[in-house]
């Protein structure tokens, strides 16, 4: 039976990114901060957000020395000596990228079933091959890599959860899935003490892995804050632009304590990308951040709580619904598709979630509590597990709200796989309450 799943998933998987009629998910302008590193550049004209651009060329010229800093790029570099694609003219295609994600995709599934619990792996069979997720695979987004990251780091944490004893090959798989996670972007680099905690619990509970766990630890926290530290000033910048100039000073919010110049407000009501915007300047930009910085952002906040509690809503209102990016194709020209065209196949899920958020978003607010509070009554080590991951979900949706103000939908993506993970914890545990109680 398990063995029957892992090879559904496996179909499920081929099908959407390997077999011909395969699907991506067209570049918005952030694949360059990946693919610069490697000297790739899409083979002919860009066709950003409009089509998925599947075929990339090697040549010297292309080299962008990249300050963006992310695990996406050794995914993508282990991609391109997979396909030969190191010397001038060499061509790469990105489903050599895209079976590695689906790689540690179904590695994560293979920890569950090794976990002897098969029956907590119905529910993210179906859930993670649902489209909203597997067309990131075929890209070179960043997100893919914290994706991957997430589910094995999660399903690792149920297969050492799960067992009497930890040993030491498991917590090394989840210390490498943890550095996956927290060094596939900066935004995500700031949960580092949740996997990091767990690493710490299994020394504690084990004495023979207590070293390697508090050493995975320690190179996690590490890894962490490296990301943090190196984070390009001029990304922060652009948020902190798009934050300050198009949400709060346009409600009139007193902008001096944020580090704002008096002379700087006839920038109100734009935002970084808008045609004049001192943002596409990288030396202002780089200033502009040092003056400010998310450090007061956060005190603003602290300060506002009624404000504050007023953008979450806003998100959750009108960004959460968008579990799939409208703006992004899933085609290729070839295709023959409209530009902008999305697939409809594998959606199921993503359409369920999609609709539930559009009609009634506040039940995600009654799920996260109700979720929360059973996992604290059942007291078990994979629901503490369970508890860690609605954290990082409650995290990732408090971080894109207020960290910028823009394209929320998609900055919600981590969000929502932390989500559907507690949807699949909770339908785990009822399908093993009502085995253990079947006649």
């Amino acid at each position: 039976m398990k063995w029957g799943l892992a090879a559904a998933c496996a179909a499920a998987l081929t099908a959407q990114l390997l077999f011909p009629g395969y699907i991506g998910i067209a570049n918005n302008g952030d694949f360059g901060k990946v693919y610069g590193w490697l000297c790739l550049a899409p083979r002919g004209p860009e066709t950003n957000f409009v089509y998925f651009q599947a075929d990339y060329v090697w040549s010297a010229r292309n080299y962008w020395n990249s300050p963006y800093h992310s695990s996406e790029s050794a995914l993508a570099w282990a991609a391109t000596r997979m396909a030969g694609a190191t010397n001038e003219g060499a061509g790469f295609n990105l489903r050599w990228l895209g079976a590695i994600h689906a790689a540690l995709w179904l590695g994560a599934l293979a920890l569950l079933l090794a976990g002897r619990r098969w029956t907590i792996a119905l529910a993210p069979a179906l859930i993670f091959t649902d489209v909203c997720y597997t067309a990131y695979l075929n890209s070179f987004y960043m997100d893919a890599a914290a994706l991957s990251g997430l589910l094995l780091m999660t399903a690792c944490a149920v297969w050492i959860a799960s067992g009497e004893r930890t040993g030491r090959r498991q917590v090394i798989l989840f210390a490498c899935a943890a550095l996956l996670f927290v060094t596939s972007k900066a935004q995500h680099a700031v949960w580092m003490a949740l996997p990091a905690a767990f690493l710490i619990a299994c020394g504690v509970r084990t004495k023979e892995v207590r070293r390697v766990s508090w050493s995975g630890a320690i190179a996690v926290l590490v890894a962490g804050c490296w990301m943090l530290a190196t984070t390009d000033q001029a990304y922060r910048g652009q948020a902190m632009f798009n934050v300050l100039f198009y949400r709060l000073a346009p409600r009139g919010t007193d902008m001096a304590p944020l580090g704002v110049a008096p002379e700087e407000m006839r920038y109100r009501g734009m935002h970084s990308y808008m045609e004049g915007s001192p943002a596409n300047n990288r030396e202002w930009t780089e200033s502009f951040y040092r003056r400010t910085g998310f450090a007061r952002l956060v005190g603003w906040y602290a300060r506002h709580p009624a404000s504050t509690l007023g953008f979450l809503r806003e998100t959750l209102v009108e960004g959460a619904p968008e579990m799939r990016p409208v703006s992004l194709s899933n085609f290729r020209v070839k295709d023959g598709r409209p530009p902008g065209a999305r697939t409809s196949r594998f959606a199921a899920w993503s359409d369920l979630r999609s609709s539930l958020l559009r009609r009634w978003p506040w039940h995600i607010v009654i799920w996260y509590a109700l979720f929360a509070a059973g996992c604290l009554v059942n007291g078990t080590r994979v629901a503490w597990v369970g508890l860690g991951v609605a954290v990082l979900g409650a995290g990732e949706f408090g971080a894109a709200s207020l960290g910028d103000c823009l394209d929320a939908g998609r900055h919600l993506f981590l969000f929502h796989a932390a989500t559907d993970l507690t949807v699949c914890f909770a339908a785990g545990w009822a399908i093993q309450k009502a085995m253990r109680h079947k006649p």
